[in-house]
């Protein structure tokens, strides 16, 4: 299995209210040197570009869980929570990679979006 690093970002208080409870706990991948995943734009809440990168991927990418994972983050740090569960969605069937998390743990970039996706249903519900 590839590995890739990520890091956790929290969302600022300062965000909407949807967007900031969607956001909060993200896990944000990084790892990629040229800055094919946005890390840079999610972590300093730069959502807008981050979605436009992450939205037009080359024809190798399509299927990329970090990728979607990230997009999905994207989205939902703009409150198009209807766009980030389908990102999330299709992490959760894309090829499975081992992502290293910030902590130190190692998981699943299934099990990432999941935890993503039950995330966002959450604040769904909290609302």
């Amino acid at each position: 299995m590839i590995k890739l690093m990520a890091v956790l970002g929290f969302a600022a208080a300062s965000l909407a209210p949807v967007a900031a409870s969607a956001a909060a706990g993200e896990v944000v991948v990084v790892g990629v040197q040229d800055g094919g995943l946005a890390a840079a734009s999610l972590m300093s809440r730069n959502y807008e570009s981050a979605a436009k990168r992450l939205a037009a991927p080359r024809p190798d990418e399509a299927n990329d869980p970090a990728r979607l994972i990230n997009l999905g983050n994207a989205y939902a740090g703009l409150g198009r929570m209807h766009d980030a569960q389908e990102a999330y969605r299709s992490a959760r069937f894309a090829p499975d990679m081992t992502l290293s998390l910030a902590n130190g743990e190692e998981a699943s970039s299934r099990d990432i979006a999941r935890r993503a996706l039950g995330r966002l249903e959450a604040s769904y519900a909290m609302r």
